[in-house]
């Protein structure tokens, strides 16, 4: 019976929050501040759930990553750390490594302007240096250094120099490009 109210009401509380809290990443900015809302915790949670993907309270973003498909299929573990102007495609995975004898324990570090491609995994305590370019269905496992492209079958780091990961798009026939968490208009 509890499930069933809570599926009633669970639209109004997430059109509450998103207008009280303006976006689902503010939402995560006050939870985080502010300690445990079981309620706001729940509306936090069946958002993602919604759209198939994972994004952990306590994960920690600097600014809002750019989802170029969404969100959908995304999971970002609880411990997980990403710098500012991440792109991340669909189905990608950030996720921890709880296994206590294992190589590699914790979460990924990402580091600034990192562009991760759709399906790729990126697993455990590892650093991903800024300027990073992670290939579709890539599985990272191990540190890369500033500026290096991973690449699948076999996962292979190539170091490159002064990579420039700004993601660009087209939207209504107006060019645009993401920095800073947000979309700005390409200048002619």
């Amino acid at each position: 019976m509890k499930d069933l109210i809570f599926d009633l009401i669970r639209p109004f509380l997430t059109a509450f929050a998103l207008m009280r809290f303006g976006s689902i990443w503010e939402l995560k900015k006050y939870l985080l501040k502010s300690g445990r809302h079981k309620l706001l915790e729940l509306v936090y949670g069946h958002y993602f759930m919604r759209k198939g993907s994972f994004i952990g309270i306590t994960s920690e973003i600097e600014g809002i990553p750019c989802f170029p498909h969404g969100v959908m299929g995304v999971f970002i573990s609880n411990r997980a750390k990403l710098g500012k102007d991440v792109v991340i495609f669909q189905q990608v995975t950030i996720g921890s490594n709880t296994i206590p004898d294992s190589q590699h324990t914790g979460s990924p570090t990402i580091g600034d302007h990192v562009y991760i491609g759709a399906g790729a995994k990126i697993i455990g305590g590892i650093t991903i240096g800024d300027h990073c370019r992670i290939g579709a269905n890539a599985v990272v496992y191990e540190d890369m250094p500033p500026h290096s492209v991973a690449v699948c079958s076999p996962t292979r780091i190539i170091q490159k120099g002064n990579l420039d990961n700004t993601y660009y798009t087209t939207l209504g026939g107006v060019d645009y490009y993401y920095k800073d968490s947000k979309l700005h208009k390409v200048q002619a």
